[in-house]
């Protein structure tokens, strides 16, 4: 705890845009855009399976644009780049509000995972591992606490907002709290960001930060191109990222999952403040751990009780099974929070991070792009949500296997320098 203290005493204002970044990625979030999903399927007229696949789509779009706009985050002033996307996020709510037909939903979908989802939370990560490098995971934990606590918060919020306003309505009322209260803050949290860059550049050029990261697997900073090319990235990171296409694609189908286990809709959303804090607790925890034996050492774990959360879930329809299942999928989503970006920076260095973070994000986008829509068509064929869960329970403990294999052969490869 003294640690997480004296970090937050030295660094509180980049701390704090983390924590405000990850908090207002909530509109392009999965958790959020499925609380609408029961009234945005009502006005325009989709089944599960339709929803499903126009939200995957653009997911999967936004995926494949990251790729591309995840790059600017090593070419481009911070702050600029975060008024840039914090006045695109807001623009994509208001398009959410005004959709009419299919087209407008793929774009307003599209726009709010791109911006909020993808480079929200990116510029939030890559601030960490670039300017509090021996502090990664401890940082990254302490940022992803506002997506944690937006996790907690917001279900409520927008069931109150339902109830009071139209689903359009409260839409646009996201996007004038976006526009006006974030760019103050931001102006605030990043006041000494000049200062800050210089000394992230000046320690760049004399390989200071390489020094400073003792369990570094990688000496040199790697480009994306190189990356692409390692073959242990592929064994790491669909395990890496697995919680984020469990969790999505089960949260996307929430209101058909809780009718599935007959469970009511209070009772399920005070689920999630168990789960925020959870993974809270659990995201700090491994942070700290991860400072200390590396994060490329504990990253095969990552979806591993999201696998057993799955497979508790196939079980049984109780109320308890809910509260099981939430906890571990907490666990799981802590432990991406914090081992995510400090694996890439880890393993492959940070001067490149931008362009790296975004090939690690395309991936966990376009995972999260198929669950939804392949759940939802599970769904309309009549599949039971017990075997779904099953069946992505099996998917998760594979992968797993496939991560911790290629963290012993990383070890194989220091051995051999």
């Amino acid at each position: 705890m003294n640690a997480y203290l004296n970090l937050i005493k030295s660094d509180w204002r980049l701390l704090l845009f983390g924590f405000v970044m990850m908090f207002c990625s909530s509109p392009g979030q999965t958790f959020f855009i499925s609380l609408f999903g029961g009234e945005i399927r009502a006005d325009i007229g989709l089944s599960h399976g339709e929803f499903g696949g126009i939200y995957s789509a653009a997911t999967l779009g936004s995926a494949i644009l990251l790729l591309w706009s995840g790059t600017f985050l090593d070419k481009l002033d911070l702050r600029k780049f975060v008024f840039i996307v914090i006045i695109g996020l807001a623009s994509a709510c208001v398009l959410m509000s005004f959709s009419q037909n299919l087209v407008m939903l793929f774009l307003a979908i599209l726009a709010l995972r791109q911006l909020g989802q993808g480079l929200m939370s990116m510029s939030s990560s890559s601030t960490m591992m670039r300017y509090i490098p021996n502090n990664k995971s401890k940082a990254n934990s302490l940022a992803s606490m506002g997506y944690a606590s937006a996790e907690a918060l917001f279900p409520s919020i927008i069931i109150f907002m339902l109830l009071t306003f139209s689903w359009r309505q409260s839409w646009l009322i996201i996007a004038v709290v976006l526009i006006t209260c974030v760019p103050l803050l931001m102006l605030f949290t990043l006041r000494d960001y000049p200062q800050i860059h210089q000394r992230y550049l000046s320690n760049l050029e004399t390989e200071d930060n390489n020094q400073s990261i003792v369990y570094s697997h990688s000496k040199r900073q790697w480009t994306r191109a190189e990356v692409i090319r390692d073959p242990l990235f592929y064994l790491f990171i669909p395990g890496i990222v697995s919680q984020s296409m469990l969790y999505t694609g089960f949260m996307f189908h929430q209101i058909h999952l809780i009718e599935a286990k007959q469970w009511s809709l209070p009772f399920w959303g005070s689920l999630f403040i168990l789960f925020s804090l959870t993974s809270i607790v659990m995201s700090l925890s491994i942070g700290a751990l991860s400072d200390k034996v590396g994060a490329v050492k504990l990253a095969p774990f990552t979806g591993l009780a999201g696998a057993f959360a799955l497979l508790v879930l196939s079980s049984s329809n109780s109320q308890f099974i809910a509260v099981v299942f939430m906890l571990l999928m907490a666990v799981s989503t802590g432990a991406q929070a914090a081992l995510s970006a400090p694996f890439l920076a880890e393993r492959y260095g940070n001067k490149h991070f931008g362009s790296i973070k975004s090939l690690g994000t395309f991936t966990m986008v376009f995972m999260s792009a198929l669950s939804p829509v392949l759940i939802g068509w599970m769904i309309d064929k009549g599949i039971s949500i017990n075997s779904i869960a099953l069946g992505f329970s099996m998917y998760a403990f594979v992968i797993f296997g496939l991560a911790y294999w290629a963290y012993r052969l990383s070890l194989k490869e220091i051995n051999t320098r």
